[in-house]
Order: C-alpha cells, then sequence, then structure tokens
C-alpha cells in the first residue's frame, strides 16, 4: 500500500511538473499579440497541476488547518456563581466583561451555525436571535460607569444584568451546538450572582396581595435569602418603603436588597433578571430589554409594568 502511494505521488509530481513546463515554454514562444491567451493558459494549467499534488500527495499546499474561532482562554465558566461584590460595582466589573467577551465570541459562532443545525429552522432562527441580542445587552451594560455613591446601585443592577444576559446567549449557543432545544435556567430571585434557581419559593414581594412564586438557588431556598445588597443613596435612600428600611440600612451598612432598591433599573428589578418567570428561557429579559416599559404604570413592587406594544 505504501509503495503504490509512493508511484501515485510520484507520477502526480511529474505530471505536473510537465504541464507547468509545457506551458511555461508555450507562454514563452507565443508571437506577440497572443499574451493574454497564454497567460490564462498557463494559470489554468498551474491551477490543475496544484490540484493533481495535493490530491495524490502529501505536499503542504494550501491552508491545512481549519478555521476556528479564537474564545479567550483560558474561558470562564459562564455557568458558575460570581462573587458577591459587596457593594462595590468594579469588583463587579471584570465578571462581567469577560463573560460579555466571551458570549461575543460565540456569537459570531452562532451565527455559522444556524446554517447547519439539525434543529427546526424556525427554532435555529430564534437561537441565532437569542445570541446576538444577548451579545448586544450585555455589551452594552458593561460600559456603563460609576460617577457617584447614587449611582452604585444602578451600576451593579446593570453589571449583573451583563451576567445574567451572558448567560441567556451562551446558552442559546450551547443549545445549537448540541442541537438541542433552549431549556429554561433562571437565577436566583434573591441574588442573581449565586447558582441557578432550580428551587421555587414564595416571593418576599406581594404583588396585588399575593404571594408569587420565584426561583432561588438551594442555599437561599434551605438556609433563607442572602440577597445581593446595593448602596442606598446619600440622604435620599433611594429605596422603596423607606421608613420600613431603615432597620435593615442599619444592619447593612446603608445597603438594601436589590429588588428594594429604586435605583436598580425597574426592568431587571421587577423580573427578578428572569426569577420571576421560572419556566422562561431567557426571552423575557430580552423582550424587557428591548421594549421597556410604560411611564405611570403600575409600580408593585415585582409587577412588571405595561410594556410598550
Amino acid at each position: 500500500m505504501g509503495k503504490a502511494r509512493n508511484i501515485a505521488e510520484g507520477t502526480a509530481a511529474l505530471l505536473a511538473a510537465g504541464v507547468i513546463a509545457l506551458n511555461i515554454h508555450y507562454a514563452a514562444t507565443t508571437p506577440t499579440g497572443h499574451h493574454y491567451e497564454a497567460g490564462l493558459t498557463l494559470g489554468l494549467a498551474i491551477a490543475l497541476s496544484v490540484a493533481l499534488l495535493r490530491r495524490f500527495t502529501h505536499l503542504p499546499l494550501g491552508r491545512t488547518r481549519p478555521y476556528a474561532f479564537q474564545l479567550p482562554h483560558p474561558a470562564p465558566d459562564w455557568r458558575a456563581p460570581v462573587p458577591d461584590p459587596r457593594g462595590d460595582p468594579e469588583a463587579l466589573r471584570p465578571y462581567a466583561e469577560t463573560r460579555a467577551a466571551l458570549l461575543s465570541n460565540a456569537s459570531a459562532l452562532a451565527d455559522t451555525l444556524h446554517h447547519s443545525c439539525a434543529l427546526p429552522d424556525e427554532e435555529r432562527r430564534r437561537l441565532q436571535r437569542i445570541a446576538s441580542a444577548a451579545s448586544v445587552r450585555a455589551s452594552n451594560a458593561v460600559v456603563i460607569q460609576t460617577e457617584g455613591r447614587g449611582d452604585a446601585a444602578y451600576v451593579i443592577g446593570e453589571l449583573t444584568a451583563a451576567i445574567e444576559f451572558a448567560r441567556i446567549g451562551m446558552r442559546a449557543v450551547e443549545a445549537l451546538t448540541t442541537e438541542r432545544p433552549l431549556v429554561a435556567d433562571p437565577p436566583c430571585y434573591f441574588n442573581p450572582l449565586h447558582e441557578r434557581g432550580h428551587a421555587r419559593v414564595d416571593s418576599p414581594l406581594a404583588v396585588d396581595g399575593a404571594t408569587a412564586q420565584v426561583a432561588a438557588c438551594r442555599g437561599c431556598a434551605a438556609a433563607g435569602p442572602a440577597p445581593l445588597l446595593v448602596p442606598t443613596a446619600d440622604g435620599s435612600g433611594g429605596a422603596m418603603r423607606r421608613a420600613s428600611l431603615e432597620g435593615r440600612r442599619r444592619e447593612t451598612g446603608g445597603q438594601v436588597p436589590y429588588y428594594e432598591s429604586e435605583a436598580v433599573e425597574p426592568r431587571w428589578r421587577l423580573r427578578g433578571y428572569g426569577a420571576v418567570l421560572p419556566e422562561d428561557d431567557g426571552s423575557a429579559m430580552l423582550t424587557a430589554a428591548h421594549d421597556g416599559y410604560r411611564t405611570g404604570a403600575s409600580k408593585s413592587p415585582n409587577e412588571p409594568r405595561t410594556k410598550v406594544g
């Protein structure tokens, strides 16, 4: 087998060399006025020779490695919990930026895979749209800077949203690469930076006098809430139900849970970053990011306002 292979390679090399030599001679002896035809013939002969050599030999002609998408190395575990920032947005920013960058690179892979994935056409396009939209939202959220203590709660809320959007987008890319449907994987309502919300507990905030079920991590469900705390603005507080929160502020050094702070973007706070809709696959967060809320709609702490149609 090896001898036959060597004979084939030698024959292909001799044939290619002969074709090229013959055409070079033809091009050199072509009369003036026929150089265009001679050049075209020579180019076709060289292309044919290269094709023969690549087919029957092991010569390293052309690109020998497949194209690959370069993801950050080492790639972060985008599923892993993120350390509590303890009220400092800059402690959270590196985690948000790294995950947003990872999704930005991975979404390019989604753009390619949605043409070849074995999932139904509609589902492939939906997953690609989710990955792309989540990447845009995550990238936009991480560029927001802190200008003062009153902004710290807002920035923590935005960076937390960036991390959640990165998780939503990466799940969509994963669904495309594994050719499996996208499934719901909500965050922990009390702290979206915790492990995923695989448990269901009563919401700490009533909706129209009733208590809704929200997603929570197993730790918060078993031992009680360990909420994501955000700073309050000096003097004004920047939180809802100010009188009832004074004791909590003293206990937490002037911080309150994000879901009780008016400084946190209501699109994320009212939805618990997706935890108030435990069966949703992340589409509701993307819809909220795109549509927003009407001014003057219901201000119930745990009830999303009417979205712009």
